[in-house]
């Protein structure tokens, strides 16, 4: 929602149902801002189950799949973002990927490695429940786990979409 205010945003989920919702300017999630953004502003936003579609034509690819903590096995179970991460290179070989889900140290590193690919940051997101849009338009700082061209555009972006326009950008290492 953030960026569809000012750029084409091409959403890709699993489920029909919120791929349904997004379409019908209804929101996924419990949030009054994004609730509102949904009402009162026209955002460049399509949502759909196609990953060709979705990933195809983009110049980046937000990667913000579950990862949830196994408290038996003490790690992180990271196979929605592996899945995405293979689609995304298999339909489009030149996007920085950008991985906004909640990941182990080291994971984006290994992952480089693993799929012989320099493309993948992390950019960790500073979210509280219910005030994901809030706290994206006027974020404390922005980080990318990159030091690339790519990485400093898209974070300029992110800081255009906010409503604080000198925060500061920090282009980090990888993991």
């Amino acid at each position: 929602v953030l960026l569809a205010r000012q750029h084409n945003v091409i959403a890709f989920d699993i489920d029909a149902d919120r791929v349904e919702m997004l379409n019908s300017g209804r929101s996924t999630v419990e949030d009054a801002g994004i609730e509102k953004a949904f009402r009162e502003q026209k955002l460049n936003l399509a949502a759909t189950l196609d990953a060709k579609k979705a990933f195809a034509n983009a110049d980046f690819i937000i990667v913000a799949a579950p990862t949830n903590y196994d408290e038996k096995a003490h790690h992180f179970d990271t196979s929605a973002v592996e899945s995405v991460l293979r689609q995304a290179r298999e339909h489009n070989k030149n996007a920085l990927i950008v991985i906004k889900s909640t990941i182990p140290v080291g994971f984006t590193s290994s992952q480089r490695k693993k799929l012989g690919d320099s493309r993948i940051a992390f950019s960790p997101e500073f979210l509280r429940e219910g005030k994901a849009l809030q706290d994206n338009l006027y974020p404390s700082r922005i980080i990318v786990g990159s030091k690339s061209d790519e990485a400093r555009k898209f974070a300029e972006m992110l800081r255009c979409a906010s409503l604080t326009p000198n925060v500061e950008i920090l282009l980090t290492g990888s993991d």
